[in-house]
């Protein structure tokens, strides 16, 4: 059944809707099959509301009864009875063929692509609304065929208030602005409702109510405030809607322009505080502890300030940032801090005795409305440190240095914040590309030991010996050296053969491999890439020939050892050949050599007459046909063919590719430039029989690689 038919059953146009429809299902390589089940059609739109002469596009989307997109299936669109507009555009690259057409302004069908979806779009010049039916011509249950919607062309631009946050307790503005599309003017009048419909207690201005209805002002404008009954957290979401008044005079009803949501946060601020410091410390050393302050909430904290007073035994040396000090009290104004943010005090004290010290930091904002407090423990004690680091002794520069460190706490008190820094020497990386090694324990007991390992990574090769430094809170102090050396293999090749070949003569190259370095070349491999223009024959050494490339795997090579191998080729096109022949082992970046050898062909011409009329009476015509084959194997240049005509005949005519001349009774054909390998060349020289007799015809060819001449003859009978 066609949608015309369909929809004269009672379609009308309507809201947005589904409807379910049996469809072909595409399947993963893309072809299309018929699943049976039931299927949804949806429609979806940029806009219910666009200005004349715009344009609207609308998206129809076809799923399987598992939700899964449908490709190929068959969509009509129609612009119902009483609709303005016309159907501007459709989709034609959808689908699975070429079924997409707009038979006319009110009528189209189109194919889904392989996301399930397909599409029109329609313009009208004139204010009205476009009503659009979409429909699955596949589905058996007329009730969930189409799928509709409306399009209302309206010189309107309307702009409504994106909403926002604001503390809470306090008011938000929303607001709507409405305005002719086509010039700006401001349109006033028209009916605009605000409704609040979810969310915290709340009003709209000083009505102490939820709903709102009022009308725009000369300047399009329409405003209100929502307003919160008690402070609270939350999201209010106020309606908008805006209609076109009703034109009494031509008799048109009220239009519902659109509905927006607009949504109001209402947020507030909070604040935390965390103090850390290191749970022992030595006598005599400076440590840090931090005070972290975080702004919570979702708002602003204002006016944050923090204190902060040092116990007894413990004396000030700095911070970060300063404090202002008064005795033993530490303060930090902060200012305002956003939700979300925290900020950081490092505040560096010394040990002037053993014990342990409560020491506590408090944080307040809004004018000490907002407060919070966190302490941290510090234990002062006395250890001891030695350190030991080992290397691994010899490596290739690829190959990773293991370096161990040792750390013992030979003391009779935890060490606390113990580091270790291995600053490493020049030409020495981490993988991750730093320069240096550092290891921290927060604590070590007495008599305890922690090992750490790691490696680094050399760029050049020598000698390495550098210091780590093992230090501990209160000045402890340990040191411990070690050394590696990194050698390196380097390769070198060298590429020798012949200078000069003719095609059909063998080629053999020689290739010979260093390990010039001064550690060994594992894993050595070379690679020769054949150029084009050559067949592979055979290589020493092992070498294995795959496609164009001759590969050897030379093992290890130790030091200042060489392995020498050999490829024959055979030359079938002229030209220069460029090989190259690159080798690369474990630890040693390849390396190349080329050589290029200039291969040669040589011209063979072949030269052949043949008469195409024998015997001839007197006074006709003889055709002779002259042939010239380069049977060689390179350009034959400069070829020039010349007949003598016997006095019983008279030059008529001659053709070939070059120009011909007569002389009397020579013919001379201008010289042929190239003839290339394989390739022939036909003349034809064509006389009168004058006079009766068993004439000779006799050709000469010369050229640039042949001056001496290349003679036929062909005979013919001429008779009375």
């Amino acid at each position: 059944m066609t949608l015309q038919r369909r929809l004269l059953l009672g379609a009308a146009a309507a809201a947005l809707v589904g409807a379910s429809c049996a469809i072909p299902r595409s399947d993963a390589d893309g072809s299309a099959n018929y699943s049976g089940g039931p299927a949804e059609l949806t429609l979806e739109q940029a806009a219910t509301v666009v200005a004349p002469g715009g344009r609207a596009v609308l998206h129809a989307k076809v799923t399987d009864e598992d939700g899964d997109p449908v490709r190929g299936a068959r969509v009509e669109w129609l612009l119902s009875e009483g609709s303005v507009g016309t159907i501007l555009d459709i989709d034609e690259e959808g689908g699975i063929g070429d079924d997409a057409e707009r038979e006319s302004s009110s009528y189209a069908y189109t194919e889904t692509d392989s996301d399930g979806t397909t599409w029109i779009s329609v313009t009208s010049p004139m204010v009205g609304a476009s009503h659009v039916v979409a429909y699955c011509p596949d589905v058996a249950d007329w009730d969930r065929q189409t799928a509709f919607t409306s399009v209302n062309w309206e010189d309107v631009a309307i702009t409504v208030s994106e909403g926002g946050s604001a503390r809470t307790g306090s008011s938000q503005p929303v607001s709507v602005h409405v305005v002719r599309a086509s010039d700006g003017r401001p349109l006033e009048g028209y009916q605009v409702s605000f409704e609040i419909v979810s969310g915290p207690a709340a009003t709209l201005g000083k009505s102490g109510k939820t709903s709102l209805a009022t009308e725009t002002d000369a300047q399009g404008w329409a405003k209100t405030t929502v307003v919160q009954k008690a402070p609270a957290k939350g999201e209010n979401v106020v309606l908008t809607r805006v209609v076109k008044p009703a034109d009494e005079e031509c008799c048109k009803p009220p239009v519902l322009l659109g509905e927006w949501k607009t949504p109001l946060r209402w947020v507030s601020p909070a604040i935390g505080i965390a103090k850390s410091a290191p749970a022992t410390a030595v006598v005599g050393e400076t440590f840090r502890y931090d005070i972290v302050v975080q702004a919570g909430g979702d708002t602003t904290s204002r006016g944050v300030t923090v204190t902060d007073t040092l116990p007894k035994g413990l004396a000030y040396v700095s911070s970060a940032p300063a404090a202002k000090v008064s005795g033993r009290s530490l303060s930090w104004s902060l200012g305002d801090m956003a939700a979300g943010t925290r900020k950081t005090i490092t505040v560096d004290v010394r040990a002037e005795r053993t014990g342990t010290f409560h020491n506590c930091a408090q944080v307040a904002a809004e004018k000490g409305s907002l407060k919070a407090e966190d302490c941290a423990d510090t234990v002062v004690t006395a250890p001891n440190l030695a350190l030991k680091k080992t290397a691994t002794p010899k490596v290739l520069k690829c190959e990773p240095i293991e370096y161990t460190f040792t750390v013992t706490n030979s003391g009779d008190a935890a060490a606390k914040d113990v580091r270790i820094v291995d600053q490493l020497p020049k030409g020495l990386r981490t993988k991750d590309g730093k320069d240096s090694l550092s290891f921290r324990i927060a604590e070590l007991g007495p008599g305890q030991s922690r090992t750490f390992r790691a490696t680094v990574e050399a760029d050049r090769k020598g000698r390495f010996e550098n210091t780590a430094t093992a230090t501990a809170a209160g000045g402890l102090k340990a040191q411990a050296k070690a050394q590696t050396v990194v050698v390196e293999p380097a390769l070198k090749v060298v590429k020798t053969g012949p200078e000069r070949r003719f095609i059909g003569r063998p080629i053999t190259w020689d290739i010979t491999v260093t390990n010039t370095g001064d550690g060994e070349a594992r894993d050595t491999v070379l690679v020769d890439d054949l150029p084009a223009g050559v067949e592979f024959r055979s290589a020493t050494g092992g070498g294995q020939a795959s496609g164009r490339t001759v590969t050897w795997k030379l093992g290890t090579l130790a030091p200042g050892a060489s392995r020498k191998v050999s490829v024959t080729v055979m030359p079938t096109a002229a030209g220069r050949l460029r090989n190259v022949a690159t080798a690369q082992a474990f630890c040693a970046g390849a390396v190349a050599d080329t050589h290029e050898t200039l291969v040669e062909g040589i011209p063979a011409i072949l030269l052949e007459v043949v008469d195409l009329d024998d015997p001839v009476e007197v006074g006709g015509n003889i055709r002779y046909t002259i042939t010239v084959t380069n049977q060689g194997s390179a350009d034959a240049n400069d070829i020039v063919i010349t007949a003598m005509l016997p006095a019983e005949v008279q030059y008529v005519a001659g053709n070939g590719p070059t120009q011909a001349s007569a002389a009397g009774q020579t013919v001379r054909f201008a010289p042929l430039a190239r003839l290339a390998p394989k390739a022939k060349a036909t003349y034809q020289v064509t006389v009168k029989a004058v006079k009766a007799k068993d004439i000779r015809f006799k050709v000469s060819m010369v050229s640039a690689q042949s001056k001496e001449p290349v003679e036929e003859t062909e005979s013919t009978y001429i008779y009375e």
